[in-house]
């Protein structure tokens, strides 16, 4: 299947009329006389001339209408300003290549393909890796943890290369922080596990019971819909779906989720004890202004399974209301899933063992589907699996990478605000310039 055009959240880059000095940075291929062409025709449109239909494919300016380019070059340049220039190129092949393009306020990465069929044109364009100047500079993993514990709230974040026994670096690596949507993993890992047991296979099925499911692809499902586990895995890790999420949990059962825990090397998992689902969270924070999350929390561990399973499961999902809507964190110190960045390391690696078998690398296929901000590395890493979380207050990052040489790392952040939505975009930047040098060190 054909990669996506654009990913609407990094935004299409605009570039200034400037001399088009592509030099390559790839000893594999030389930059296509295609890929010269085409990179000036993009240089000329985005700068308010040229014609689109000439460069773009009909079926990328299907995907991506002309309005919607208008919008994200307008949001390109609030952040970075006019572009300057393409600074290089790396080809991997001779209708493919990312580009790294230099701003008024910084620096991007973009993605480039084009049709094999003549007359080329572009049929992909996605850019990533946004950066302002002063991330740009950060010229070490050491000067990124100290950028990350300036950000407001309280932050975790590590690097660690999986041939070695201790990371990289660290800043708060055993802190246990919300880690939002980055749960499924032990989702993920559980249905593993059973199937590694022969407890179970990719291609059984679950048939839909009618049950109340969370906003996703298949909450309109009508009862008696039968879905494979493997669908259910993947919509889980690729669009973090909370439908298929909740289908998952019920079936596998939360009690041998918890114990996959530890398997995994989740220190802190006595914390997400009872481990909710994704409609459970939604309804403690959310009925009657978080009154029902309140009295959850004063309860021992029996107390907060026996209201899951009366209380809870009796209120109907609208109850919720418009929880998340004012933007402002919701008991995320206590009301959340919890790991520490070195937890979460230490899941990763827990899937990278398995890369021997059928079913493992099977998994890390599943991982691979969503690369998140390891799409900016696109032809300069062998593999990119991840899974992220967020909502008001929370947001996490973590990322599995094979480069180019082998040597397996994770990178992964958390970073909590109690009090006030924290700076997404900021931290992603924060995020990708520690994927580059994590790459490149």
């Amino acid at each position: 299947m054909a990669r996506k055009a654009l990913r609407a959240a990094a935004g299409l880059a605009l570039l200034v009329s400037a001399p088009l000095n592509i030099t390559s940075a790839s000893d594999d291929f030389p930059v296509s006389q295609e890929l010269r062409q085409r990179s000036a025709e993009i240089l000329t449109i985005l700068n308010g001339g040229g014609d689109p239909a000439t460069t773009f494919a009909a079926s990328f300016r299907k995907a991506v209408p002309d309005v919607q380019i208008q919008a994200l070059i307008a949001s390109l340049q609030r952040q970075l300003g006019m572009a300057r220039g393409i600074e290089h190129v790396t080809p991997f092949g001779e209708h493919e290549a990312t580009l790294r393009l230099t701003f008024e306020k910084g620096t991007a990465r973009a993605w480039i393909a084009l049709s094999p069929q003549p007359p080329g044109q572009v049929t992909g364009l996605r850019v990533t890796g946004i950066m302002p100047t002063d991330i740009a500079g950060l010229a070490s993993l050491d000067e990124v943890a100290a950028a990350f514990a300036a950000m407001p709230g309280e932050a975790g974040f590590l690097v660690q290369n999986l041939d070695e026994d201790s990371p990289a670096v660290a800043l708060r690596g055993e802190r246990p922080l919300a880690i939002g949507s980055a749960f499924k993993l032990v989702i993920l890992a559980e249905l593993v596990r059973e199937i590694d047991n022969g407890v179970r296979e990719w291609s059984d099925t679950i048939t839909l019971d009618g049950r109340e499911l969370p906003a996703g692809g298949f909450r309109a499902m009508p009862p008696g819909t039968q879905v494979r586990l493997r669908r259910l895995a993947e919509e889980m890790i690729r669009v973090s779906d909370n439908s298929a999420t909740d289908v998952l949990l019920a079936e596998l059962g939360r009690t041998r989720i918890e114990a996959m825990q530890a398997r995994i090397g989740f220190t802190n998992g006595a914390r997400n004890i009872p481990f909710l689902s994704t409609m459970e969270a939604f309804k403690l924070k959310g009925v009657n202004a978080g009154a029902l999350g309140r009295h959850y929390l004063a309860q021992d561990i029996n107390g907060r399974r026996a209201i899951l399973a009366g209380d809870v499961a009796d209120v109907p999902g609208r109850a919720v209301g418009d929880l998340f809507a004012n933007g402002h964190p919701v008991m995320i110190e206590r009301l959340e899933w919890f790991a520490s960045p070195a937890d979460l390391a230490r899941a990763m690696r827990w899937f990278k063992g398995r890369q021997e078998s059928a079913n493992g690398r099977e998994a890390l296929r599943i991982l691979a589907l969503n690369p998140g901000p390891a799409a900016s590395l696109t032809g300069e890493v062998d593999y990119a699996g991840f899974k992220g979380g967020s909502e008001p207050g929370v947001v996490n990052m973590t990322v599995l990478l094979e480069n180019r040489s082998g040597r397996w790392m994770v990178v992964t952040a958390s970073l909590n605000d109690p009090r006030a939505g924290v700076d997404e975009a900021r931290f992603q930047a924060l995020f990708t310039r520690a994927l580059e040098l994590a790459v490149t060190g």
